[in-house]
């Protein structure tokens, strides 16, 4: 009987803390769900900045920067040490973001970087790790 009421507060401690576990968070590495020919990977680091790599065609783009969440508001920009930004580094994107399973959606509230915005918010990726 001790056996089964320990069990059940392990069970019932281990579902309250749903909301930390990996699978729940946006940090990670997360891919497109692009064509063969092009893939885009965003790394999602748990200390706020962020990588993406385009590939395409045998060439490959790297830009990187900093992003916050709060909720499931998501705001980026980049980072003013890289070389080429994608964007204006003073242009912060603000979109709404939703995880469902491994799924990853972006939807643009405002971003003033048409070209982040319509690589964000027009594509899907799924968790790599």
């Amino acid at each position: 009987m001790r056996y089964c009421i320990m069990l059940a507060c392990v069970l019932l401690l281990l579902s309250c803390d749903a909301s930390k576990q990996p699978g729940n968070e946006i940090y990670g590495t997360w891919r497109s769900l692009w064509e063969d020919d092009m893939t885009l990977q965003l790394q999602l680091h748990n200390d706020n900045r962020f990588k993406v790599t385009l590939n395409r065609t045998g060439q490959t783009h790297t830009n990187s920067g900093w992003y916050t969440t709060e909720g499931n508001l998501f705001l980026l920009k980049d980072s003013v040490n890289y070389p080429l930004p994608v964007c204006n580094l003073s242009d912060t994107g603000r979109y709404h973001f939703e995880i469902n399973m491994d799924t990853l959606r972006f939807k643009a509230i405002d971003d003033p970087c048409e070209r982040r915005a319509g690589a964000l918010q027009l594509e899907r990726f799924v968790r790599v790790r």
